[in-house]
């Protein structure tokens, strides 16, 4: 005979009361891979300490808050404002005309990932794993 579970009930547990609005710079980013552009700035592009590096950049970051790390040095878990007319390579059609800025996170070394913050969520647009996607 199949276990069957019983629906939990939502309750709230949250770091916001449920009347207030959520302040997303309270949490920490989370990290999506969903929208890493294909080419040269691939995630596929990057070698195997590359990636087990990238991977263990963001574990660092999981329990960060979001403005404390734009108070943290762009060098170390901190970030920093790239250009979007620094960026020398296609810029995805998603991005809209009057988007200005896409951040970077360091990963390896002073390696960055560039793409954008939306709400909590880090989205990752490139690895700049060669130092040519922007001038550094």
């Amino acid at each position: 005979m199949a276990k069957r579970f019983k629906a939990k009930k939502e309750s709230y547990s949250g770091p916001v009361k449920p009347n207030e609005p959520r302040n997303y710079d309270n949490e920490a980013p989370l990290f999506s891979l969903e929208r890493v552009q294909s080419g040269k700035y691939c995630f596929a592009s990057l070698d195997q300490e590359n990636k087990a590096m990238f991977a263990e950049a963001i574990f660092r970051r999981k329990s960060i808050a979001w403005k404390e790390i734009k108070q943290i040095d762009r060098h170390g878990l901190g970030t920093e404002k790239i250009a979007k007319s620094c960026i020398k390579t296609a810029i995805p059609r998603f991005i809209t005309e009057d988007f200005e800025d896409f951040l970077a996170f360091r990963y390896h070394g002073l390696h960055p990932i560039v793409g954008y913050r939306d709400k909590n969520v880090f989205f990752v647009l490139w690895f700049d794993h060669d130092f040519t996607l922007y001038a550094h």
